[in-house]
């Protein structure tokens, strides 16, 4: 079996996806926070409470679960392959006085037994993996009877992946059929992060771009109004860059 992906990224820049979000106005990726708010909008939706029992897997540095646990209280769980990653999750969550479990997990097989958890995140990992069949499969088997996962990942534009750090990306109904064999149809299919504000965020001059991510950090940590976080439902926006899918274990 093909080995996945190795990630240096904590070795080199630390748990920076907590300043990402976390972090002061000029500190903060509003394309993140878009990311991470989706999950949260997921969870809400599927019922979440502080009685629940969520797994995130490949949970990196922490700062999603850290965002789980702020707004829910719930039982937290993380594993994640990278030894960097789990050790910022410890760290962190000490830091902000957070209660979780964070395991170093390699592979297709959880530890967990069956039916254990009430939900599983699997946000923007998918992509990044060589059989993601294989994830899915163990993702329903400790799921609870009803239980649901979220899943989320940039849609695919392009013949080859974008991020040369991606194994393969996806066309929403690429996924919905990736996902339906175990799950069946989602429960709810969402589409954010407008490609516009994303080339324009992203890309361009230097100084028009400073500008628009001013414009975005202010929207978003001041007025609470992230312009990544428009789905389909209420934006004008045609094309979307990224994709999330709640799905329940029947």
């Amino acid at each position: 079996m093909q080995e996945e992906i190795d990630f240096e990224k904590y070795r080199k820049r630390g748990a920076y996806h907590w300043q990402n979000y976390f972090g002061s106005l000029l500190k903060i990726d509003c394309f993140l926070r878009g990311r991470y708010d989706l999950v949260i909008s997921l969870l809400k939706q599927s019922g979440t409470t502080q009685k629940s029992h969520v797994l995130e897997v490949g949970c990196g540095d922490g700062a999603l679960s850290g965002l789980v646990y702020k707004t829910f209280g719930c039982e937290l769980t993380g594993i994640e392959p990278s030894a960097d990653g789990i050790r910022y999750c410890r760290e962190m969550f000490t830091r902000f006085n957070f209660k979780g479990t964070f395991e170093i997990s390699e592979g297709y097989s959880f530890r967990y037994p069956d039916n254990h958890f009430d939900f599983v995140i699997l946000a923007d990992v998918i992509e990044h993996l060589q059989h993601p069949d294989l994830m899915l499969l163990e993702i329903k088997r400790v799921l609870k009877p009803g239980g649901k996962t979220a899943i989320t990942t940039p849609i695919r534009t392009n013949e080859h992946p974008e991020d040369k750090m991606h194994v393969h990306e996806f066309f929403p109904d690429e996924l919905t059929g990736l996902c339906e064999p175990y799950f069946g149809k989602p429960v709810q299919t969402v589409y954010s992060h407008p490609v516009t504000w994303h080339e324009l965020y992203s890309y361009g001059k230097k100084r028009n771009r400073s500008l628009i991510r001013l414009y975005c950090r202010i929207c978003d940590k001041l007025f609470g109004c992230n312009v990544f976080l428009q789905n389909q439902s209420n934006s004008r926006w045609k094309n979307f860059k990224q994709q999330g899918i709640l799905l329940q274990k029947l």
